[in-house]
């Protein structure tokens, strides 16, 4: 089990919005910034879609301080593009990780 600085979670949106422009979303985050480890759309309840994700903070960023920069950019750009179809989100920077089979364990 190792500690990670990663930011993971779930930005969730109001079904009325598209998977197709969640996905638009998700791909310019992954054009634009590189720490994204992870990004995935899945239906997160009776009436929301969310998009998943794993976020790598950089080593000589402080955890809190690059929690609170990501969460504040990322909630500001989701804000002015979806309005109150902005449902909610679930984030945790303290994460450990058991088992990934995806990601190097050198990150």
């Amino acid at each position: 089990m190792h500690e990670k600085k990663w930011i993971m979670g779930m930005w969730k949106f109001s079904d009325k919005i598209s998977t197709k422009d969640l996905g638009e979303v998700a791909e310019k985050w992954k054009a634009e910034d590189e720490n994204y480890l992870q990004l995935y759309i899945r239906k997160v309840s009776k009436d929301q879609m969310g998009i998943g994700f794993t976020y790598r903070l950089t080593e000589d960023q402080d955890k809190q301080v690059g929690y609170d920069e990501y969460f504040e950019r990322t909630t500001d750009f989701l804000k002015r593009k979806f309005g109150n179809d902005l449902a909610g989100w679930d984030l945790g920077s303290s994460v450990w990780i058991i088992k990934d089979a995806t990601v190097p364990e050198s990150l």
